[in-house]
C-alpha cells in the first residue's frame, strides 16, 4: 500500500501568515472605545522578532519600531526597564510528583523558552546598572479549566475536606474519601438549589452542571457512581499549581546555570538569584491573557509606587484607577515576553489594556516549533484575536484595567459566569469579528 505522506509547510508560507497576522494587529492598535470621539491614541512600541522580518511588514506596521536584540532602541528599553513580563502559555497536566500531590504540572515549550529570555534580559538590564527591576510571572491555569476550579466546593464537600486542602490531597486519597463520605451529588446539588442557606455553593453547582454536559452526562438520569466518576475524572486533569510558579522556579535555576557557566562564584551566583528572587512577582489568578494583564498591572503599579517612596500598606489599599493617576505623569518603560504565535495578540492587549505611560517593548522568545505546528498556532491565535478584540472593544466598551478585570472576573467566576465556549458564541452570534 502506498504511503501518503503529509505535505511539507514551507518555512515562507508561514512567515507570510505571520506578517500578515501581525500587520492586522497592528492596523487595530491605538484604539480608545472609552473616547471614541478622539483620534488613535500613540504610544512608543518597539517590537523584536525571533525571526527575520521583510522590509514588507516594516512598512505595513509604520507605527511599531521593528528592530533586533542587539538594537540600541532594546539595549536602552531594558537598561530603563521598570518591569519585565513574562506572559505565560498554557500548561500540561502530567501525573503528580511523588510526595507532591499540587505539582502535577509540565510547562510547554512556548513557556520555558520565554522564562529563559526572561532570566536573560533580566541579567542584562542588571549589567546596565538597572538593578532594582521588577520581574512578572503570569498564569495560572488555561481558561478550559475554569469550571473545575469554580466546583472545587462541590468536590471539597464530598470528600469531607476545607477547599484549601483537596489540591494538596493526593488523588487516590480524595478518591477514598469521597467513597467513604457517601455523599450524593445528585441530592447536594438539588440540595445547593433549594436551600438558601447553601446559595455560595450554587456557583459551584453550576460550574459542575457545565462539567457535567460537556461530558454528556445528564445529572437528572445518571446513576450516583457515575455523576462522582465524572467529577474525579475532571480533577484528574485540573492543574493544581500555578504556571507563574514553575516559571519563577525555571527561571530562577537557569540564571544561576547562566552565571555558573560564565565563570561566576558560587556567592556571586547566590547574591544575583537571591536579589532575583526578591524582586519577581507571580501573577497566579488569571486564565488567559486578557486576564494575565488585568491581574498583573496593579502589581506593576504598586511597585513602581513603593520605589518611588510611597508605604506599602497605603499602596495596597488603593485602587488601580488610584494608582494609574499618581504615576499619570511618570514615564514607565515595560518589556514583555511571548512566543511567536502568541505575541501579536499579546501586543494588542498590552497597547490597549496598559496605562498610556507606559513605553512598550516586545521580545519574542526563542521557541523552535516546527512549521507545521507554528501554522495551526498561528491561525488559532488569530482567530483568538478576532475574538478577544471584538469582545473588548465592543462588549466590554472599555480599556480601563480594573473594570476590564472585574468584568471579565464576573464572567468567568461570578454569579452568572459562563464558559469561555459560551463567551465566544455570544460574540459570533452578536457582533462581527474584527477585520
Amino acid at each position: 500500500m502506498e504511503k501518503i505522506s503529509k505535505p511539507e509547510v514551507k518555512t515562507q508560507d508561514t512567515q507570510d501568515a505571520y506578517e500578515s497576522y501581525l500587520t492586522r494587529v497592528s492596523d487595530n492598535l491605538f484604539t480608545d472605545p472609552d473616547h471614541p470621539e478622539r483620534g488613535p491614541r500613540s504610544r512608543s512600541i518597539v517590537y523584536v522578532p525571533y525571526r527575520r522580518f521583510s522590509e514588507q511588514l516594516q512598512q505595513g506596521c509604520p507605527e511599531i519600531t521593528l528592530t533586533d536584540s542587539n538594537s540600541p532602541e532594546v539595549v536602552e528599553a531594558v537598561s530603563a526597564a521598570d518591569v519585565i513580563v513574562n506572559i505565560a502559555r498554557g500548561e500540561e497536566v502530567v501525573e503528580a510528583e511523588i510526595g507532591h500531590p499540587d505539582r502535577n504540572v509540565k510547562l510547554p515549550p512556548e513557556s520555558l523558552a520565554n522564562t529563559e529570555m526572561v532570566g536573560d534580559l533580566y541579567l542584562q538590564a542588571i549589567k546596565t546598572g538597572n538593578t532594582d527591576v521588577q520581574v512578572v510571572h503570569t498564569g495560572r491555569m488555561n481558561n478550559k479549566t475554569i469550571a473545575m476550579a469554580t466546583a472545587m466546593p462541590i468536590l471539597a464537600e464530598a470528600a469531607g475536606l476545607n477547599e484549601e486542602d483537596v489540591i494538596h490531597t493526593p488523588d487516590a486519597q480524595i478518591h477514598r474519601l469521597v467513597e467513604n463520605n457517601h455523599i450524593d451529588i445528585k441530592e447536594l446539588m438539588d440540595s445547593v438549589d433549594i436551600d438558601p442557606k447553601m446559595q455560595a455553593m450554587q456557583v459551584g453547582v453550576r460550574a459542575l452542571r457545565r462539567i457535567y454536559k460537556a461530558r454528556g452526562v445528564d445529572p437528572d438520569t445518571a446513576s450516583s457512581s457515575e455523576l462522582t466518576n465524572a467529577l474525579l475524572d475532571e480533577y484528574e486533569k485540573y492543574p493544581r499549581i500555578s504556571t507563574s510558579t514553575l516559571m519563577k522556579e525555571q527561571m530562577l535555576q537557569n540564571v544561576a546555570e547562566k552565571l555558573r557557566s560564565e565563570g561566576k562564584s558560587e556567592k556571586e551566583i547566590n547574591e544575583v538569584v537571591e536579589k532575583l528572587d526578591e524582586f519577581t512577582d507571580e501573577e497566579p489568578d488569571s486564565v488567559d491573557t486578557v486576564t494575565n494583564f488585568t491581574n498583573s498591572i496593579p502589581m506593576i503599579l504598586s511597585d513602581k509606587l513603593i520605589k518611588n517612596g510611597y508605604n506599602a500598606d497605603e499602596v495596597g489599599a488603593m485602587s488601580t484607577e488610584q494608582k494609574m493617576e499618581l504615576l499619570a505623569d511618570t514615564e514607565m518603560t515595560a518589556v514583555i515576553v511571548a512566543d511567536i504565535v502568541h505575541m501579536p495578540r499579546v501586543m494588542w492587549l498590552a497597547d490597549y489594556l496598559m496605562p498610556d505611560n507606559f513605553k512598550l517593548v516586545f521580545v519574542e522568545s526563542r521557541t523552535d516549533l516546527d512549521e507545521e505546528t507554528l501554522q495551526k498556532s498561528m491561525e488559532r491565535e488569530e482567530r483568538s484575536f478576532g475574538l478577544g478584540s471584538n469582545w473588548l472593544s465592543n462588549q466590554m466598551g472599555t480599556r480601563n484595567p480594573a473594570k476590564v478585570g472585574e468584568l471579565a472576573d464576573n464572567a468567568y467566576w461570578g454569579k452568572d459566569s459562563i464558559s469561555n465556549k459560551e463567551i465566544n458564541d455570544k460574540l459570533k452570534n452578536t457582533t462581527n469579528l474584527t477585520k
